[in-house]
């Protein structure tokens, strides 16, 4: 994926590699990064997409598994799905679920994965600064559904992709996402 420097549209492409083992361009379609564009110094707090390229292990959404290939969350819209951007906490940048009152963190400084709608429908855990996470680094940045304006620094593309791409990749090949400012 690319963007102009300090511009938050993008181009996200997926490319696969034929049974030759050549590499073949499926689909470029338009995408969402940060409002402040894509960064080698994202942090928490600032609205960059972080530069690299980082695995996708895992998805999760408030709409049912749509024959997810990577591991598959299925999240209701209760205030008990967390994503943790507590920089205090042993349990920054990860997914946890509690109720709100009951919770090892400040959930002011979380993200109700269950009320994020309709970004959250289908999302995919774009894993940068996660094992280990080094607490004010960045946390939760996903490949999410678009609602037509930039992000706090995650991916967004249309709903019918963030389909397409829960669908398609599969663990077994190792899948990531390249995020670069041209």
């Amino acid at each position: 994926m690319t963007a102009p420097r300090g511009e938050a549209r993008a181009t996200l492409e997926l490319w696969q590699r034929n049974r030759l083992r050549d590499w073949k361009r499926t689909f470029a379609v338009p995408a969402w990064v940060g409002a402040e564009g894509i960064s080698p110094h994202a942090a928490e707090g600032r609205a960059f997409t972080p530069q690299g390229t980082f695995t996708l292990t895992e998805g999760f959404g408030r709409r049912p598994d749509p024959a997810a290939q990577l591991p598959y969350l299925a999240i209701d819209r209760s205030n008990t799905w967390w994503w943790v951007s507590d920089v205090e906490s042993p349990l920054y940048n990860t997914e946890y679920r509690c109720a709100a009152p009951d919770c090892p963190f400040d959930t002011t400084r979380a993200e109700n994965l269950g009320r994020v709608d309709p970004q959250y429908n289908h999302a995919i855990v774009i894993d940068y600064n996660r094992s280990p996470a080094l607490p004010g680094a960045g946390s939760a940045f996903f490949l999410h559904g678009a609602i037509g304006e930039p992000t706090s620094g995650c991916v967004a593309v249309s709903e019918d992709v963030m389909r397409t791409l829960i669908a398609t990749l599969q663990p077994a090949r190792r899948p990531v996402i390249g995020m670069y400012a041209s």
